[in-house]
């Protein structure tokens, strides 16, 4: 008896829909599908790459029909791209699909897979037409009243004016919903002045495009429907020359004539102000012990740099801090792990583990044993991979019990290592830093990936790392507090 082949649901954003701002990735996951299911505005933004596919079009107010067409097909063993202009997780169909799933009782592994391909959300595409005016924090709400109660519209709507966001207003209204507009910016205006900057654009980058300049007191006197967009300025927010703006708040901290600190303000620490959060913490209070990732190259000296694509090497002046680290690499360099593109088969006697990564931390593999190697960096269910959640994931590692053996026999490795002591998962903290400081982790994880032969072992491919596992500690210890910069 034949099994029905795994399908596959690719759920994607086609930005405003035309082909200049479709990703790449999404124009791919239309070219593999057998079936194409979408809303029928959003099928004929992207017909003229649909030949020779199966297209079903379905009109508004027919999602849940859009959903479970496309759930069904793709279990009978189908590929199937469902669109959504737009990002398909901002208002689009990705939500209701993981409902429809979740309704079937679909578990990850199950077919189809499901595949989400991220688009240009509608309030990025409207903001890039009439300037900046999201580079501040805002607040994105829909008046369509049709699936969510007004009162908590109206309360969200409340909130955001409160808060000071800059608000963008989809679904604003429709032949049969003209109130909900008038009622939200009766709200707003209760918040900041008639004089605040609005901008309504119509269509994106589609044909129908339009777009409007006004302010809080006017905006309603333009045309306003489903395939608008309606911005609307914070307390900061200003037009100029042709530009929605809605500043940063550099100026709080910097002169803009001359990039330098204003009074009382320091770099790369919190803006001071009256009241501001230093100012209400008691000095006895302990700092949180949080696992912070750091940005490799935040604080740098300015550099101008020509890269030369033509030689393997990029040359540039450095200064002495650099230098000093390159040197280091060098002495690195020389050392056994010396990398080599060519894959060789791996005979050895040494006892060998295995090491791979789940949610940001190490998943390393002595014999049969698993373990956890540091703090899961995000959420992550340990059972997907088919391992109990263990009640001790903030250790520093944590032996993890089995619960599928067949999901846990697909589990990815990269890197293979060995040690000469028993005491494997502790060596593996110390020598990445796993959960001291993620951001070294990170670095050390990638170093090694980057600079160390690659082995066929038992007909797989992998990284071969033994060398890092009988390397002395010091070495190390040096690289992670002086070239990486982080202590």
């Amino acid at each position: 008896m034949n099994e029905t082949p795994k399908g596959k649901l690719n759920i994607v954003g086609i930005g405003p829909g035309n082909d200049s701002h479709i990703t790449p990735a999404a124009l791919a996951a239309i070219k593999e599908a057998d079936s194409i299911i979408g809303y029928t505005t959003y099928i004929n933004l992207v017909k003229h790459h649909l030949s020779g596919k199966q297209v079903t079009r379905t009109g508004m107010t027919e999602e849940i029909t859009r959903a479970q067409t496309a759930v069904e097909s793709a279990k009978s063993g189908q590929t199937v791209t469902l669109i959504s202009s737009g990002d398909a997780g901002v208002y689009g169909m990705a939500g209701l699909v993981f409902e429809v799933l979740r309704k079937t009782g679909w578990k990850k592994g199950d077919s189809p897979e499901i595949k989400m391909i991220p688009g240009i959300s509608a309030d990025s595409s409207c903001g890039s037409l009439v300037g900046a005016p999201m580079v501040h924090d805002s607040a994105r709400i829909s008046l369509s009243d049709l699936l969510t109660p007004w009162t908590v519209i109206e309360n969200r709507i409340e909130s955001a004016a409160k808060g000071d966001f800059v608000i963008n207003l989809y679904n604003p209204a429709s032949g049969r919903r003209q109130r909900q507009i008038v009622e939200a910016a009766r709200i707003i205006k209760k918040y900041r002045p008639g004089t605040t900057p609005v901008a309504l654009v119509k269509s994106a980058y589609r044909r129908q495009e339009n777009i409007q300049f006004s302010d809080l007191d006017h905006f309603l006197e333009f045309e306003i429907g489903m395939n608008t967009t309606v911005i609307i300025g914070s307390s900061q927010s200003f037009v100029y020359e042709g530009f929605f703006v809605t500043p940063r708040g550099y100026g709080n901290k910097y002169s803009l004539d001359d990039g330098s600190l204003k009074p009382g303000q320091n770099r790369a620490v919190s803006l001071r102000t009256e009241n501001d959060l230093a100012s209400r913490i008691p000095k006895e209070s302990p700092s949180p012990n949080l696992n912070i990732t750091k940005i490799q190259g935040a604080f740098v000296k300015t550099s101008t740099t020509v890269f030369e694509h033509e030689k393997e090497e990029i040359v540039e002046a450095h200064d002495s801090s650099v230098a000093t680290a390159l040197r280091a690499l060098n002495f690195l360099e020389n050392s056994p792990k010396k990398k080599d593109a060519q894959i060789l088969e791996l005979r050895s006697e040494e006892k060998i583990q295995y090491l791979g990564r789940i949610g940001g931390a190490i998943l390393y593999r002595n014999e049969e044993d698993y373990y956890l190697i540091g703090k899961l960096k995000r959420p992550t269910d340990l059972e997907t991979f088919g391992f109990y959640n263990s009640a001790e994931q903030d250790q520093k590692w944590t032996k993890l019990n089995i619960k599928d053996d067949s999901i846990v026999s697909q589990n990815q490795f990269d890197i293979l290592i060995s040690f000469s002591s028993e005491d494997s998962p502790e060596e593996v903290y110390d020598l990445f830093s796993i959960y001291r400081n993620s951001s070294i982790s990170e670095r050390l994880w990638n170093y090694v990936l980057d600079n160390s032969k690659k082995i066929l072992w038992e007909s797989n491919q992998y990284t071969d790392a033994r060398w890092l596992g009988h390397s002395p500690k010091q070495v190390w210890s040096s690289f992670r507090d002086n070239i990486l910069k982080c202590d």
